[in-house]
């Protein structure tokens, strides 16, 4: 009997913990900025989805903007981004990101940086989400 009870509340437990890893988590949704404060060629730093990580809107065609978050997917450190290589740089390990999708060029990261879903709400720039790789 015991047996029986040990297992069925394991399997309760891991069916709770597959449910929760699955399920989409819930972003605020947040103005980042105006189309037109931001030149084409410019950047904009911001904080998301809470106050305390730092992120990255680029502006690198009249009619594209992209963000992502600043912290390298391989030690936490801030990259910095470098518009005249178009790309990431993390100081603590050398890793490069992609400035146009996040993607890893070089370095020990693991993964790309993690991409903020945009919005462009008439001239608002809204961020409403964060996909990680």
């Amino acid at each position: 009997m015991t047996l029986f009870i040990w297992t069925t509340l394991a399997g309760l437990a891991a069916a709770a913990w597959t449910f929760l890893r699955g399920r989409p988590k819930n972003y605020p949704v947040r103005i980042l900025a105006q189309a037109a404060e931001i030149p084409v060629g410019g950047s904009k730093i911001f904080t998301y989805p809470t106050d305390i990580e730092p992120c990255i809107l680029l502006h690198p065609s009249p009619d594209t903007f992209v963000a992502f978050s600043r912290t390298c997917t391989h030690a936490s450190c801030a990259v910095f981004y470098h518009p005249e290589a178009n790309l990431f740089l993390c100081p603590c390990h050398q890793g490069e990101f992609s400035a146009a999708d996040g993607s890893v060029i070089a370095g020990p990261p693991p993964r790309p940086l993690p991409r903020v879903i945009l919005e462009r709400r008439g001239q608002d720039l809204v961020a409403t989400g964060l996909v990680k790789a």
